[in-house]
């Protein structure tokens, strides 16, 4: 593994750009450019432009993007989130659980990623205690499925807090659930769980996580989409299932794209800021999650030495466009990634 690690990739193609309308937070005064860039998902590419979604960790929803060759428009901004919370909404609101502060005001969704499975777009919410305030806020506890409409200007939105059920649930996650992500000063990390990856193969979601990271691996819950979005406020209806993967030391799951031979296509790095941990990217086999590392994303530079990877798309056969958070619009960039 430490030979393959030792690949390290560099962009092939940095001409991408972004055109006007990429939207961060909205308030009532002012939409706030986009420099939290979380995680994108496209459908699958034909003869014209992808439609895709991206979704920044400041935002109440989530906003659809045309990637047309390398350059991406932005389109319509879904609300997701809202000011309160959906009444329509699947399912029963969690707890406040452990967050040291308890419950926080209900505000962004804190969206971490999005998933494409035709037709539906999904975006889920990072179902954990806010990792400066150690709050529990409702609004992060939604996963939402989009239906877009005909013309790309709208969707149908059906949110649930069932993914919040299968994460307490899940054998060996589940008792981190909704505990801090960060160590109160001078205190031992208690590596609350966090949601960073999302992917939908045929009818199972998978969420990756950042955190908790427990010998050396880090893990998905998987659940039946069926089960998450069935009507209702009961509980989860299915067992959710616990899939280790070996990413290494601190190195938590921080996006997931589906390839088209239903593998995984896992994005790790530190499960905790600060941490001095790579961002990698593995290959993943289902349902096993043996994985195989392809290489490790080489640090940005100059004015985005800040940049952390947060999203991947597969473009085609050994190219993949990778989005950043701290980087203005994302700072979308090719790689070039060799994958058996």
């Amino acid at each position: 593994m430490s030979q393959v690690r030792a690949q390290v990739l560099h962009p092939v193609d940095r001409s991408y750009t972004v055109g006007a309308g990429l939207a961060g937070e909205i308030t009532k005064k002012q939409t706030k450019p986009a420099e939290d860039i979380s995680g994108i998902a496209c459908a699958p590419a034909g003869a014209g432009p992808r439609t895709c979604m991206v979704v920044d960790d400041e935002a109440a929803g989530a906003q659809f993007v045309t990637l047309d060759g390398t350059t991406l428009n932005p389109g319509a901004v879904i609300d997701i989130a809202g000011r309160k919370p959906p009444a329509a909404a699947l399912g029963s609101p969690p707890a406040t659980g452990d967050c040291t502060l308890g419950q926080g005001a209900y505000r962004e969704m804190d969206g971490e990623a999005v998933a494409y499975e035709a037709p539906d777009f999904y975006v889920t919410g990072s179902h954990g205690c806010s990792r400066r305030g150690r709050e529990f806020k409702l609004s992060t506890a939604l996963l939402a499925r989009l239906r877009p409409d005909a013309a790309g200007t709208g969707a149908r939105v059906e949110t649930t807090y069932r993914l919040g059920d299968a994460l307490r649930t899940a054998d060996t996650v589940g008792p981190y659930f909704l505990k801090d992500l960060e160590p109160r000063e001078g205190g031992k990390p208690l590596s609350g769980l966090n949601v960073e990856g999302l992917a939908v193969v045929g009818d199972t979601l998978y969420a990756g996580l950042r955190a908790p990271v427990l010998d050396g691996r880090a893990f998905l819950v998987s659940v039946p989409v069926a089960a998450l979005f069935a009507p209702g406020d009961g509980p989860l209806g299915a067992k959710p299932t616990t899939i280790p993967l070996a990413l290494g030391s601190d190195a938590g799951i921080r996006d997931l794209t589906a390839l088209p031979d239903g593998r995984l296509l896992v994005l790790s790095g530190p499960t905790r800021n600060g941490l001095a941990v790579p961002y990698t990217l593995f290959l993943a086999e289902l349902p096993s999650g043996k994985v195989t590392p392809l290489g490790t994303l080489a640090p940005l530079d100059g004015d985005e030495a800040r940049g952390k990877p947060e999203g991947i798309v597969r473009l085609g056969p050994g190219r993949v466009l990778v989005v950043f958070d701290s980087v203005l619009d994302g700072g979308p960039r090719e790689y070039a990634v060799a994958i058996p």
